[in-house]
């Protein structure tokens, strides 16, 4: 029995990685920005507006890249997984020069 438990955990186990590697690390940079802009409003580093415009930005990375997989059936090509993430540098770069700037959201904390 306990064997029978411990093939259907490693089974799940690997099935969840197997769909979280089809996705790939663009679809997984995207969650990780979006966490960002996230805890910089919960911490009051960005303004309300500042992390619309990042959400903006986000999402109009997302409909880049639908559009792409739409393109080649379902497929990133190597140049649209080098476009996307210079997109996301892109955004990376502007997630952090938000945080880190004067102007502070609801909290006003100046961590």
């Amino acid at each position: 029995m306990k064997l029978i438990i411990a093939t259907a955990a490693l089974g799940a186990l690997a099935f969840g990685s197997i769909a979280a590697s089809a996705e790939g690390p663009v679809n997984l940079r995207q969650v990780n920005q979006e966490r960002r802009i996230d805890a910089g409003k919960r911490s009051g580093k960005l303004t309300r507006s500042e992390a619309a415009r990042l959400k903006a930005q986000q999402a109009a990375i997302k409909r880049e890249e639908d559009r792409m997989r739409a393109r080649n059936h379902g497929k990133l090509t190597a140049r649209d997984k080098r476009i996307l993430h210079a997109r996301q540098d892109q955004a990376n770069r502007a997630i952090l020069h938000q945080k880190h700037d004067a102007q502070r959201g609801k909290n006003h904390l100046k961590l």
